[in-house]
């Protein structure tokens, strides 16, 4: 309701004497609202600001509407696995992407019938608790169950409950964990005689995009070209032992590493020294090994109420 509305708006303050638009006129960089846009040629975009990275795709409309529908996650919760033959008869899980913002339950094995119950991740009004989160505990891992609602909501709304199906028998996982972002939904811009308008006062003059990717950095240059669309759950993600993330592109990966099999990990051929992963001084930035985890695809959903155990997995050093 309040997008169009807004788009009401703007459309009451630009039509007077608009000429047609195309896409090409469109085409272009822009610097708006705090963050660097980029509407590519085959009506894709791309938008850099602090800490941010939007793709999507962008569509002319009527009266020199702009639509721009970012992309997004499919669903509030992944979870990855591996085996992990150091953790003998225990299970491991990183829970990662957003599981600090909301409240967050976690359980494994079979939900109880007829009202299951999860665990609190975190203390509602946590703070202090440092990445990365890992949790280590002994645990049917047949299932793997995730929940969660906004700060406030817990007596007003029956939560979503994800199950995971553990069919591999993996001991050692990554959860990831989307909350409802308003950067995932579509929004409106209006262009107007080179400008591209937030509102009346808000706007971003259009230059050239080929002049300003050859002003720029090749780095920029190559997420501006060869970025489309953000993957928000790839097949496979790889982490270092201390959960970096490794972002690389697959080239760089194919050229620097080669499997090991008796550490079930991925080794850079020129830069590992073996077992530097258990010295005590392991840099966090170190990318020398690197684990693989595999997306648990076999997973379904329900709406229930339940019962929340409210001791929390992680409590800070700073609560009383």
């Amino acid at each position: 309701m309040k997008i169009k509305f807004a788009v009401i708006i703007l459309i009451t303050i630009f039509t007077n004497q608009m000429k047609a638009q195309t896409v090409q006129d469109i085409v272009g960089a822009y610097s708006l609202r705090g963050g660097s846009h980029f509407l590519k040629p085959d009506q894709t975009f791309v938008i850099i600001g602090y800490a941010t990275l939007i793709t999507g795709k962008w569509e002319l409309k009527e009266k020199g509407l702009v639509l721009f529908t970012p992309d997004g996650p499919k669903e509030k919760f992944t979870l990855y696995g591996r085996h992990n033959k150091n953790i003998v008869d225990s299970v491991k899980i990183m829970l990662s992407n957003g599981f600090y913002d909301d409240e967050t339950l976690l359980h494994f094995g079979p939900l109880q019938k007829p009202v299951p119950e999860l665990k609190r991740i975190f203390k509602p009004g946590h703070r202090h608790i440092s990445f990365p989160y890992v949790y280590t505990t002994k645990a049917n891992t047949d299932f793997v169950s995730f929940s969660s609602f906004p700060y406030g909501e817990e007596s007003t709304k029956t939560p979503e409950i994800y199950t995971f199906a553990n069919k591999e028998n993996y001991n050692d996982f990554i959860g990831f964990y989307f909350e409802d972002k308003h950067q995932y939904k579509p929004f409106y811009y209006i262009f107007k005689d080179g400008k591209l308008y937030h509102d009346e006062d808000s706007y971003g003059e259009k230059e050239d995009l080929e002049t300003v990717m050859q002003e720029n950095s090749g780095e920029l240059n190559d997420l501006v070209y060869n970025l489309s669309h953000l993957n928000f759950s790839p097949p496979k993600v790889y982490y270092t032992p201390l959960y970096n993330e490794f972002n690389g592109s697959n080239e760089e990966f194919s050229l620097n590493f080669k499997f090991n099999k008796d550490k079930n990990a991925w080794i850079n051929t020129l830069n590992y020294v073996e077992n530097e992963e258990n010295s005590k001084d392991y840099n966090y930035n170190t990318v020398n090994i690197l684990f693989e985890y595999q997306q648990l695809t076999d997973f379904t959903k329900q709406k229930s109420v339940m019962k929340i155990d409210q001791k929390p997995i992680f409590i800070s050093t700073y609560e009383n």
